[in-house]
């Protein structure tokens, strides 16, 4: 058996849910991992079931899921709540979120793969997941092969797209421009101090987001990857420094220095905190990781002030209120409230909706709004 293929028979057997739990960007990656010696134990989505089925086809022994096993599920948009962001369809690896900038999100249910990938992005929160059940559930793993083919569609689609905008700028009008003594030669220096720039913003961008998922999520397969990125982060950073120090950029501007840059950085870092502690409460997390991400805020807090002090800048007069959130009552009773709305439109836009069913949705409705109303009037 030639190595393609082998991977193309080891691919065959993952969920292709391309949630990169196993620490590859997709099941393909993964499947090549396997390939060339990689454990067998890495897929969560595909359980003890995928294990043992590569274990015999690799002849190896079987090993014990490395990660908690992911039942079978699927993501819901509660979407009175989307702000229409896109963040969540740039995330999704199948294309199975629908919709626009400003305009309202939605899930097609048949296409998504349950990979989770679109729950971190979100900036209000407002992706449940749902557990489907055992019929459902088998239903979805017979789908590998439409997530596979959507998946490769995606990556071609990307890869399309990258190559125009490539062409385009390759192709852009350039218009002389006048010989004079003031003009900036572009040397070679030049262009190694803009990419270490863009090398380092995107270090960092890809560290911050990676931290963000696991303070909401500490399940999170990114937290064995934290360590790695923080390097990679000051690494880039400090290749930076060093190049702009040689070449004298380092002090030609105060907005590059070091107190300016920690300032950013405590500003940023209290924002990221601030919102990890917001879902928390929201999502009703337990009493204990509460309590970390409080004080991880408050150490966030003082880190800004430390670094407002160091800039000589006077520190601003911050008037924190504390806004309660959603009790997990109050917030599954909107979410009822949510569905049952929605069940009603679609079936009053259905011409073949029977006046029966169509009574039996309003009457779950009216049922709804007044188990909200009753919670809102008691506390």
């Amino acid at each position: 058996m030639n190595d393609a293929v082998r991977i193309a028979a080891i691919d065959a057997l993952l969920p292709q849910t391309q949630c990169g739990k196993c620490g590859h960007p997709g099941c393909q990656p993964y499947a090549e991992g396997i390939a060339a010696g990689e454990a067998i134990n890495k897929c969560p989505p595909g359980g003890t079931a995928t294990i043992e089925a590569l274990a015999n086809l690799l002849h190896v022994p079987a090993l014990p899921l490395a990660l908690p096993e992911t039942p079978a599920q699927i993501a819901v948009i509660r979407e009175d709540e989307c702000i229409g962001c896109t963040k969540c369809i740039q995330a999704c690896p199948v294309d199975a979120i629908v919709g626009a900038a400003k305009l309202m999100h939605t899930v097609i249910t048949d296409e998504c793969s349950g990979c989770e990938l679109c729950l971190a992005p979100c900036p209000v929160d407002c992706i449940d997941l749902i557990t489907l059940a055992a019929p459902q559930a088998a239903i979805q793993r017979q789908r590998a092969d439409q997530f596979r083919a959507r998946h490769q569609a995606r990556l071609s689609r990307l890869g399309r797209d990258d190559a125009r905008r490539r062409a385009a700028r390759s192709t852009a009008v350039v218009r002389p421009k006048l010989e004079t003594a003031a003009t900036p030669v572009v040397d070679d220096q030049t262009a190694q101090l803009k990419r270490l720039k863009i090398d380092a913003a995107m270090a960092k961008v890809a560290y911050e987001k990676a931290r963000t998922q696991v303070a909401m999520h500490p399940d999170s397969p990114f937290a064995a990857q934290l360590d790695a990125l923080q390097r990679t982060s000051e690494q880039a950073t400090a290749a930076l420094q060093a190049l702009q120090n040689q070449t004298g950029q380092a002090h030609a501007d105060k907005a590059t220095t070091a107190e300016q840059s920690a300032l950013k950085k405590a500003k940023i870092e209290v924002a990221g905190r601030r919102a990890a502690l917001l879902s928390g409460e929201r999502r009703g997390v337990d009493e204990a990781m509460l309590n970390r991400l409080r004080a991880d805020y408050a150490a966030a807090q003082q880190a800004l002030q430390n670094a407002e002090q160091q800039c000589d800048k006077p520190a601003a007069q911050r008037v924190l209120v504390d806004k309660a959130a959603l009790s997990v009552e109050l917030r599954q009773l909107k979410t009822d409230l949510a569905y049952a709305r929605a069940a009603v439109s679609r079936l009053q836009r259905s011409a073949d909706t029977d006046e029966h069913t169509l009574n039996a949705a309003l009457e779950r409705l009216a049922a709804a709004e007044h188990r909200l109303q009753a919670h809102t009037s008691a506390t």
